[in-house]
């Protein structure tokens, strides 16, 4: 691997070790979602449809669409 991969993978490493399981799996999977959609609407998918990740014989990804906002009571 390169030595940009190793440095990202020491960092994750690190950070995992200090936030814990649940902190890193919030960022590893904001960063995968952001990734993922990024490059779907650079490819022309609809935003408003669920995006879904065939993986074969394993598990599927499915990517829902944006929840509305909610409101806040004033």
């Amino acid at each position: 691997m390169s030595k940009a991969h190793d440095d990202f993978m020491a960092a994750f490493d690190k950070f995992l070790d200090e936030v814990g399981v649940a902190d890193a799996m919030t960022v590893a999977t904001t960063i995968f979602v952001s990734l993922v959609v990024s490059y779907a609407n650079h490819k022309g998918a609809d935003p408003t449809k669920p995006i879904r990740i065939d993986g074969g014989d394993q598990r599927d990804i499915t990517i829902h669409p944006p929840k509305p906002p909610t409101r806040v009571a004033t």
